[in-house]
């Protein structure tokens, strides 16, 4: 079960160092909302605007190229996504459950006053913003510089470094499931492509894998 809004809120990034008093009044402006596996959050051009706070549960972000799914986040609980004040970056993209989750959410009026009354908030709404940016570039320019066995690896590792930023205690925690078609759409290669790499990982004891039952 989803802890209160406070105990997150206390945790992430946009909110550190506020007193008790500050966080106090913040929370009565913050939404709840439970969303199942394969929901869509939020999609490109709707007119709902708001800063999300993953609590429990996982969001993928993506964009369509030429129809075809091109994954560009997972995010973990403790994660800030959405509209961040007047930046719309992730507004352009689709945020789905892919496992049942947890949101807080700051509806966009609100979330603008209080980057009014609190400019630390809107500095770190803008740090937040800026390093996922730097992260993407970043995948893009990795990604298409290698072969397709160190774009696995190099997404493997990616995934596992995001999984130690999450803020729920271990005993909590849901692993990322990552299947072969959610490795194609991160890498740009073709799902039978990923089978072959991987197999040749596992076979190399460079990658395992833990099937569900």
């Amino acid at each position: 079960m989803p802890r209160p809004h406070k105990w997150y809120c206390e945790k992430v990034e946009l909110f550190a160092g506020l007193t008790e008093a500050e966080m106090q009044e913040i929370i009565p402006g913050i939404l709840h909302e439970e969303y199942k596996k394969g929901q869509l959050i939020y999609a490109p051009h709707d007119r709902m605007r708001c800063t999300c706070i993953l609590k429990d549960g996982e969001v993928t972000l993506y964009t369509l190229v030429e129809g075809k799914r091109v994954i560009l986040d997972i995010l973990n609980p403790g994660a800030v996504f959405g509209a961040f004040g007047t930046q719309e970056t992730e507004r352009q993209m689709y945020a789905e459950a892919s496992q049942n989750s947890a949101i807080c959410k700051l509806p966009h009026n609100f979330f603008l006053k209080l980057m009014q009354h609190k400019p630390q908030i809107a500095m770190r709404a803008f740090s937040i913003l800026s390093k996922r940016i730097a992260q993407y570039q970043l995948q893009v320019q990795l990604l298409s510089g290698l072969a397709a066995r160190e774009r696995i690896l190099a997404t493997i590792r990616l995934l596992n470094a995001k999984e130690e930023q999450n803020i729920l205690p271990p005993i909590l925690r849901r692993p990322i499931s990552i299947t072969h078609e959610k490795l194609a759409n991160m890498t740009g290669l073709t799902r039978e492509t990923v089978t072959k790499q991987l197999n040749q990982l596992i076979e190399e004891n460079l990658v395992q894998v833990h099937r569900r039952h």
